[in-house]
């Protein structure tokens, strides 16, 4: 569940910035929004969702 929680956090704070840069119009925004590392860091976001859900689904498939 925290994997799952961590993703989805991960990736609402990347959504987040990208709102922010298209409302506040910065070129500062811009550049971290369109860089490297925001771009790794919605994959790990994205890797953490996609692997909690499994694991919930492992536990939940289990105890059927």
């Amino acid at each position: 569940m925290f994997l799952l929680v961590t993703g989805l956090i991960m990736l609402a704070i990347i959504i987040g910035l990208f709102w922010l840069k298209d409302r506040l119009a910065s070129p500062l925004l811009a550049r971290i929004a369109y860089s490297e590392l925001i771009a790794r860091l919605a994959l790990l976001g994205g890797a953490f969702s996609v692997i909690g859900a499994l694991l919930i689904l492992a536990d939940f498939v289990r105890h059927w």
